[in-house]
């Protein structure tokens, strides 16, 4: 197989221990692989898995800057990376979170939802989708959660896994996902 295959592979299970900045990858990288790694064949594995939705940019690691206090430029060092979670289990998991008492733990689970959200709007929009969506994504996507969330326990589990489904993968989550959309919109 080619090195980019190989390369990419080790990123993305590097990845699903967690998110790593690209300095913490490159030396990970560096002390998996048996050959030498150039940065210009990681950038174009990050790249290529970036541009096919398999991983993205979660924030930045400011450490890099070791006590420098002025900060004048972006070291690419900085930039951290996580694995793009479009499994079902996964998702029902990020959900789950969103009702944690660790704040950052919800902010986290949300970020990744509201990302896998947008992602499927976009994969999914056709012309009815674009007559309802005249409101902001992250609205919509309040929205929805706010109707899911004020449901009786036992419609709340269930639409919560609908729309855990219908952000995932699987067979039939687009046209979940439009339905939901425009009952959503609908109400």
């Amino acid at each position: 197989m080619p090195k980019n295959y190989n390369l990419k592979e080790l990123i993305l299970q590097l990845l699903s221990d967690g998110e790593l900045s690209k300095k913490e990858l490159m030396t990970e990288i560096r002390r998996e692989s048996d050959n030498p790694v150039s940065d210009k064949t990681i950038n174009e594995s990050l790249m290529t898995l970036l541009k096919d939705e398999k991983i993205y940019i979660i924030g930045y690691d400011f450490d890099v800057y070791e006590g420098v206090k002025r900060i004048q430029s972006i070291r690419p060092e900085g930039v951290i990376f996580g694995k793009l979670k479009k499994d079902f289990v996964e998702i029902d998991n990020l959900i789950k979170q969103l009702e944690s008492s660790d704040v950052d733990e919800v902010k986290e689970s949300s970020y990744k939802l509201k990302r896998l959200f947008r992602k499927k709007l976009e994969l999914v929009k056709n012309e009815e989708l674009s007559k309802l969506i005249d409101e902001d994504v992250d609205s919509l996507f309040n929205r929805t959660l706010y109707y899911i969330n004020t449901q009786k326990e036992e419609q709340k589990r269930i639409l919560k896994n609908k729309f855990a489904w219908s952000l995932s993968t699987g067979k039939g989550s687009n046209k979940l996902f439009e339905d939901i959309i425009k009952y959503t919109v609908s109400h």
